[in-house]
């Protein structure tokens, strides 16, 4: 969430020439954010700036700026008063209540009006400025600055509102509004520049300004007797709470709904926990505690580990712009020197890769196939949306699915709706397919079990696999036996008789379930005989070593695609609940890769852009994505308590659920 800084834009007391330019909304329908996303799924964008409220019913909310707030500015609601200054650079809430309304800016900053009593706040500190509650402060609400995208990773059941059609886009501002420049003070505190990005905390009394540019995003602090913990662009006292279930609102007149505490939700034994005080650390962006290892959002919930749905308590705290956070607190502390970053000895690393999950760039439609070609590997494709067919080819070693598994090109005809995935070259332009589904398998690998039910749903793919599923299995196993494995050679060396066999996806178990020993036969014009010298899980396929006899691969070539026949396994290679090379010896280093290279990212992020999800988890880039390193820590710990390969899948399978065991992909 790093970036989620340079989504926001943004004396005397003066209104504005107009206050009705920025009308109030006032306590709209609302929703969920996985409803709205499927409502306006052409109009919202992942990195759709967002203000988030993190605590309450459903776990809080998020509001899409350019639809709501960018319009309103101010929104009366039973969830909070929310407001948005592009010129000041804040999103900010406070306590329920139907009468604030946008009035004008004070210092450069936007200021709202009780229009119960007259009395002005400002809308940074919710100070009262002017009236009869002048120099009292609003209760705040706890709220961050996010995209749409990562509110939907991290909590897609949040409250939305109803994105009716007309709730219109309106672009956030390009330039600061002349009647907010006209009410900044005529000198800025100097100690930073008056645009400069800050993240103020106030404990009590006690203020403090981070600047954004160059705070670490983990950071701990002490202000004044009190602790803190600084994750992006929000503070919370290190100390977490068990997960509780709140009430929606019942608001009265005002808006303003009875004192909710919350209601613990109960842990196994049926206990309420006490809460507990943690130390936090941070690697390739991901956030864990130390004491149990569980992951850490800026939203101040672990979203995964045994702290799950657990809550940092928040601290008051806003990411501005200087000369908003200077006017308001004139004597706040500044963050200097201490707050450096170390040096991360991956920074060449990130800076050529980014984020390097390639997967999340590939067009992704749906289409109907006009005619298809198994011996050429062509197909003709009418994509969804288009007017004309296209001949595409397909890649050597594409993902084909039939009825839930994998199947061949030849099970395709024409007329059948397909799913499949465009590889593209380094402009951009897609050139081949990559992996083509037919349509139970598109759904089958979009199913998410978790996801809330919806009355018109549609049937449950693997209801109607139940029959079909089996039958594909089978047919794919016989086709095994009777061609051989597909893969790719990796490395064909000319005179050790050795060579690398990179297995396809689809052989992991047959081809894991090999040992250095057994004999196979590379299938060709004169099929070669080889003894398998090494098994290794590589990512998703299986790297075999072979050798072979003298000149038998004389005239093989590195990337050559070929089949390789061994003996058949029985059923329970197949069907078991466990790998087929479970339990064997390997060093712990080898075992930790083995496990991520056997299972599939479980983290619920959406979009279709988890690369871990459909080729398992060692395929993530741990430079852009933090779930293959807490995963890699969480087996080490399991190793070092002595836990046995399956007491450690046991283990994770519990903790992340059916999704862990087959390639996906969610929406």
């Amino acid at each position: 969430m790093r970036s989620l800084f340079l989504l926001l834009l943004f004396a005397p007391l003066v209104a504005a020439e107009d206050p009705k330019a920025f009308p109030t909304l006032v306590n709209p329908n609302c929703s969920h954010c996985v409803d709205e996303a499927k409502r306006r799924t052409d109009d919202l964008k992942p990195t759709d700036p967002v203000l988030c409220w993190t605590r309450g019913y459903s776990d809080g909310g998020a509001i899409p700026i350019r639809f709501f707030l960018s319009k309103y500015r101010v929104i009366s609601d039973s969830y909070g008063v929310f407001v948005y200054d592009p010129d000041a650079g804040f999103v900010r809430g406070f306590a329920p209540n139907y009468n604030f309304t946008f009035q004008g800016w004070h210092n450069g900053i936007l200021t709202m009006q009780d229009s119960t009593d007259g009395t002005l706040f400002s809308a940074l500190s919710g100070m009262g400025l002017e009236g009869p509650r002048q120099g009292q402060r609003l209760p705040v609400v706890p709220t961050i600055a996010s995209t749409w995208g990562e509110a939907m990773a991290r909590n897609p059941n949040a409250v939305a509102y109803e994105m009716h059609d007309k709730y219109k886009a309106v672009e956030l501002p390009t330039e600061a509004n002349q009647d907010s420049i006209k009410t900044r003070l005529a000198k800025i505190d100097a100690r930073l520049k008056p645009e400069d990005m800050v993240l103020g905390v106030r404990v009590g009394d006690v203020v403090k300004a981070y600047p954004v540019k160059d705070r670490p995003f983990l950071l701990t602090d002490k202000l004044g007797t009190t602790d803190v913990v600084l994750f992006g662009g929000a503070a919370y006292k290190p100390v977490a709470s068990q997960p509780r279930k709140w009430k929606g609102p019942k608001p009265d007149k005002n808006g303003v709904s009875p004192d909710d505490p919350g209601q613990p939700l109960l842990n196994g034994d049926g206990e309420v926990l006490p809460a507990r005080t943690l130390t936090f650390t941070e690697k390739n962006g991901v956030i864990t505690d130390v004491e149990t290892g569980s992951i850490w959002g800026i939203d101040g919930r672990s979203n995964l580990g045994k702290l799950k749905g657990w809550t940092l308590e928040w601290v008051d705290g806003v990411v501005c712009k200087w000369f908003a956070w200077s006017a308001e607190y004139p004597k706040t502390e500044l963050a200097g020197a201490e707050m450096k970053p170390k040096q991360d000895v991956n920074s060449k690393v990130k800076m050529i890769s980014g984020a390097s999950e390639f997967l999340r760039l590939l067009p992704k439609p749906f289409g109907t196939i006009q005619a298809i070609d198994a011996k050429a590997r062509t197909v003709s494709l009418l994509l969804d949306g288009e007017k004309l067919a296209k001949v595409w080819n397909v890649e050597p070693d594409a993902e084909v699915k039939i009825n839930g598994w994998w199947g061949r090109l030849d099970q395709l005809k024409a007329d059948d709706k397909v799913w499949v995935w465009l590889k593209l070259d380094r402009t951009k332009n897609p050139i081949s397919v990559a992996m083509i589904a037919d349509e139970l398998s598109g759904a089958e690998i979009q199913f998410d079990p978790l996801a809330k039910p919806k009355a018109k749903a549609a049937p449950n793919p693997t209801d109607t696999l139940a029959t079909k599923f089996p039958v594909q299995k089978e047919w794919l196993r016989q086709k095994w036996i009777a061609e051989g494995l597909p893969g790719s050679l990796a490395f064909v060396h000319n005179f050790s008789g050795e060579l690398d066999l990179l297995l396809d996806h689809e052989a992991m178990r047959w081809g894991r379930s090999l040992k250095a020993g057994d004999a196979v036969e590379l299938q060709g014009d004169v099929p070669i005989k080889a003894v398998v010298k090494t098994v290794q899980a590589w990512r998703e396929r299986t790297q075999l070593r072979l050798v072979v006899g003298e000149l038998q691969a004389s005239e093989l070539k590195p990337g050559q695609r070929i089949l390789m026949k061994m003996t058949t396994p029985s059923k329970e290679v197949d069907d078991s609940a466990y790998p087929s090379d479970i339990g064997r010896e390997r060093t712990k280093d080898e075992r930790v890769e083995w496990f991520l290279a056997n299972i599939y990212c479980s983290c619920r992020v959406g979009k279709e852009t988890c690369t871990g999800m459909f080729y398992t988890l060692s395929s993530c880039n741990p430079n852009g994505c933090g779930m293959p390193n807490f995963t890699r820590d969480e087996i080490r710990d399991l190793i070092a308590k002595g836990k046995s390969d399956k007491d450690i899948w046991d283990s994770l399978l519990k903790d992340r659920g059916a999704l862990m065991l087959k390639p996906h992909l969610l929406q």
